[in-house]
């Protein structure tokens, strides 16, 4: 994935560029750059959860018409979780507590940040193993394939939850 802070400086026009040598207005527009950078990268990582979920959902039909209806409630699980962190990501605040707050926490820490964010990415990429995992699992191994990914769901929401504690302590009182 490019790094969304330099292709949002890269598509900016002519008179954004010009209103940076404006004196105050070149450290607002950094903030807007990681702002919109972040928005971005949470969009990027809710896609790849998207991806992630419509493999689960054909998984679930596969197994509805295959395997019967013994395992549907461990993938109805896995649906649900991998939902409440899909929404987490997607729906955090940008205010004063939220993903950042651009306007009170430095430079150096919000880059700290969009790369956190980035990193979020492996975790999923982990999800996505442990699904196509679990599709390929025999009957026998199907619980046991079904808790790992619960594990690594558990990890995911744990990083994003972490990341929220990290931005608090950052921001000001």
């Amino acid at each position: 994935m490019t790094d969304m802070r330099k292709r949002i400086v890269e598509d900016e026009g002519s008179l954004q560029k010009l209103m940076s040598y404006i004196p105050g207005f070149s450290g607002y527009r950094e903030r807007q750059i990681r702002r919109k950078a972040d928005q971005m990268v949470r969009e990027y990582l809710v896609g790849l959860l998207d991806d992630i979920r419509e493999d689960l959902n054909e998984l679930v039909a596969e197994w509805s018409r295959s395997k019967g209806l013994e395992h549907l409630d461990d993938l109805d699980r896995v649906r649900n979780r991998l939902g409440k962190v899909r929404d987490t990501i997607r729906f955090a605040d940008y205010g004063y507590t939220g993903w950042f707050d651009a306007a009170k926490i430095k430079e150096a820490e919000l880059d700290a940040l969009y790369d956190y964010d980035l990193d979020l990415r492996q975790q999923i990429a982990q999800i996505g193993n442990s699904i196509a995992a679990l599709a390929q699992a025999e009957e026998e191994n199907v619980v046991e394939f079904v808790e790992g990914t619960l594990a690594a769901i558990k990890e995911l929401s744990d990083a994003v939850d972490k990341r929220e504690e990290v931005t608090a302590r950052l921001v000001p009182q």
